[in-house]
């Protein structure tokens, strides 16, 4: 199979879907890998590193999208990359398509089959490529947090962690999920206060044994409103289903914090749970003020450390990657359930539920494949 890895394009994003020794791998079991040059730079895999794997550097994107069976990559397309899929050709990458229609209809319109890894699914539940970077992102939202709250980046002085005579700083964390675990995990190693909002009970029991120093309660309203009053770091790992006016953390509750206060927003790509995290921002421009309080919502929080983003994400992906190049895209999902969950569309027809569940919203076009109407 020749499987091909371009460079990431959003912004600050320098994560690659494939490392030398990843593709070194392919390369000993007898596949083709073509990577885009300066695709690894960013996380430290200069293009000799992939040339000494025996990998084929491409000069530019189009390319690289033209030339493999399997194209391999971090972040989901942009409308510009779209432009460069390949009929017929197979993506195995994030692609985050519940708020982006256009995406889907690309797909379908290429006739393209994709398996995302956020939808790839094991038996008890678990998405085993989404939590890498989930862990990441709760990681990193606490030490984000704690910078904007420093005076060389506009903060209001406060450190973040306990301290004598300053007293303990508070951390209040939305949704008990991996994002959640591990924002409450970096905060507790600091010093931090914490409270985690979990709704789930089952999940707060679990909580509970694995950080027993964390106060976890359910989402209460009157318990989140004093939580988040008293918190200098608001950190959300919750979503909201798409058209519900409920949110966990309201505006009147944002408007109490105090002022120069942080909400880190890690579900910047979904609905999440604050009513004032109204916008996405980018690394470039990470931040908004709303209420008196600093909103970051940047949808690529792992892409500020690509190095261990990278890492870990295809210590996660690269068993998958095998499998698709051994058995080749069918039998691999036939033979593995788990891939098998992931399948967004085969040959441009939908598959996910709810995806397929759109097909009466479809239109012909003018070759006679199906379109998915524009929102």
């Amino acid at each position: 199979m020749r499987i091909a890895v371009p460079a990431e394009v959003q912004d600050s994003e320098m994560r690659v879907a494939i490392t030398p020794e990843g593709a070194c791998r392919l390369v000993e079991i007898g596949h083709e890998v073509l990577v885009q040059a300066g695709a690894g730079v960013g996380a430290g895999f200069e293009d000799d590193d992939y040339l000494a794997a025996c990998v084929q550097v491409l000069p530019d994107a189009a390319s690289t999208w033209a030339a493999g069976n399997l194209i391999v990559k971090v972040k989901q397309p942009t409308e510009e990359e779209c432009a460069l899929f390949a009929r017929g050709s197979a993506l195995f990458g994030y692609t985050h398509t519940e708020t982006r229609p256009w995406l889907v209809e690309a797909f379908l319109e290429r006739a393209m089959t994709v398996i995302s890894f956020e939808r790839v699914r094991l038996p008890d539940g678990r998405m085993p490529l989404l939590e890498p970077m989930s862990r990441i992102a709760g990681h990193m939202s606490v030490i984000i947090g704690a910078q904007l709250l420093q005076t060389v980046h506009g903060g209001p002085g406060v450190m973040l962690g306990e301290m004598p005579g300053a007293g303990r700083c508070g951390v209040t964390v939305v949704g008990g999920g991996t994002v959640g675990e591990w924002a409450a995990r970096a905060a507790l190693a600091l010093g931090a206060h914490v409270t985690v909002f979990e709704l789930r009970e089952q999940r707060r029991r679990q909580i509970e044994q694995a950080l027993p120093e964390a106060s976890i309660q359910p989402p209460d309203e009157e318990l989140v409103a004093s939580a988040v009053a008293d918190s200098w770091l608001v950190v959300n790992g919750a979503t909201v289903p798409e058209n519900s006016d409920v949110h966990v953390v309201t505006r009147e509750m944002v408007r109490a914090m105090h002022d120069g206060a942080v909400i880190v927003d890690v579900t910047a790509d979904l609905r999440g749970a604050i009513e004032t995290s109204v916008r996405k921002t980018t690394h470039s421009a990470p931040v908004y003020v709303e209420e008196g309080v600093v909103h970051y919502v940047v949808q690529n929080i792992p892409g500020v450390v690509p190095r261990t983003s990278t890492l870990a994400l295809e210590a996660a992906t690269l068993p998958y990657t095998l499998k698709l190049a051994d058995l080749g895209i069918e039998e691999a999902l036939a033979a593995d359930p788990a891939l098998a969950a992931g399948l967004l569309c085969r040959g441009g027809e939908p598959v996910a539920e709810d995806i397929a569940g759109s097909a009466s919203d479809r239109l012909p076009g003018a070759s006679g494949n199906p379109r998915f109407r524009r929102t």
